[in-house]
């Protein structure tokens, strides 16, 4: 029989949520936490088996990083960034055995070294990234791939039918994406895309 599994996003996960989404729409990109179905098609893109942390940006009330901890051999494999000072206080006291980090992760270069983190092997972005500004959402991409090996992958979840790494950044950092599946029971129904530099074969 299968091991039940804790249940981590509660009304009040879903109140606080909301509420944040009303006051930072921009930077809260979901009226709701990710679904658990969500969350584990998220995690199922990361190669565990692979040495090497898995950063975690956005961690919100922590649907996600549920599903990497229940993946990964140890707790510390999983690095949260995690700017909203509310939720990542929440993270903190729900996740003791994970890396949370309070910060921006326009600054993950700097944020990593500091905590000294590393090799990174995958980045997990929750981040709206379609709803940041252009110059946002290139120094995110950046970042993210400068603290990867040459085989990082980026995984990133969107709500639209479009690649939410726009083209442009894409060429300027040299990777390609792919969408690697949909999740319709999520709210809103969300699709999943991974990113590798361009020599990848993907």
């Amino acid at each position: 029989m299968e091991a039940v599994r804790p249940f981590y996003v509660t009304a009040l996960d879903a109140v606080s949520f909301l509420s944040l989404w009303l006051r930072k729409p921009r930077s809260i990109g979901a009226v709701a936490p990710s679904s658990d179905r969500l969350a584990d098609a998220i995690a199922n893109q990361v190669a565990f088996d692979r040495p090497g942390v898995v950063v975690e940006l956005g961690g919100g009330t922590g649907s996600i990083t549920r599903a990497l901890l229940a993946r990964a051999t140890d707790p510390a494999d999983i690095v949260v960034i995690e700017r909203e000072p509310s939720l990542c206080a929440r993270l903190l006291d729900r996740f003791p055995g994970v890396r949370v980090i309070s910060g921006d992760a326009r600054d993950l270069r700097k944020l990593l070294a500091e905590a000294g983190i590393g090799p990174v092997k995958t980045v997990v972005s929750g981040l709206p990234l379609l709803s940041l500004s252009r110059v946002t959402c290139r120094r995110i991409i950046e970042e993210s791939f400068a603290v990867m090996g040459e085989e990082g992958v980026f995984v990133q979840f969107t709500y639209g039918l479009q690649s939410p790494v726009r083209s442009s950044h894409a060429r300027r950092e040299g990777i390609v994406g792919r969408r690697t599946g949909w999740v319709m029971r999520n709210l809103p129904p969300a699709a999943l895309w991974c990113y590798r530099r361009a020599r990848q074969d993907i």
